[in-house]
């Protein structure tokens, strides 16, 4: 199980990080999932762009139940999300990923762009 930390303390962790393990809760099964993801951090918030849009399904495992826990170096600092459907932002948000992530950068990476989630730390 992953410790706490203070939400200085672990955004400190996010901006030397370039994944970040988010968990979910299944929409259907109520069972954690955990799975790694690209991130930006705006401020104290912590953007995240689902691979295939709506359809990924953490994505709509978060418009059903937005709890998060997101997970650094084995601390866990959890949150409650905001999905947002937004083709228009999702675009400058990946302007972002594209200069944050540069040589890992694929646009094939992401190919559907109607949803981004945003979690308050």
């Amino acid at each position: 199980m992953a410790n706490q930390i203070d939400r200085e303390g672990f955004i400190g962790r996010l901006r030397r990080a370039n994944e970040v393990n988010i968990t979910v809760t299944g929409r259907r099964t109520k069972k954690r999932i955990s799975t790694p993801v690209w991130f930006v951090l705006e401020g104290k918030t912590v953007l995240l762009v689902p691979t295939k849009g709506s359809d990924n399904d953490w994505f709509r495992n978060l418009a059903k139940e937005p709890i998060i826990g997101l997970t650094v170096n084995e601390v866990t600092f959890q949150s409650v999300a905001t999905p947002v459907r937004d083709s228009r932002k999702v675009e400058e948000i990946l302007d972002k990923f594209r200069a944050k992530y540069k040589t890992m950068w694929s646009e094939s990476y992401y190919a559907k762009r109607d949803a981004y989630v945003e979690v308050p730390l």
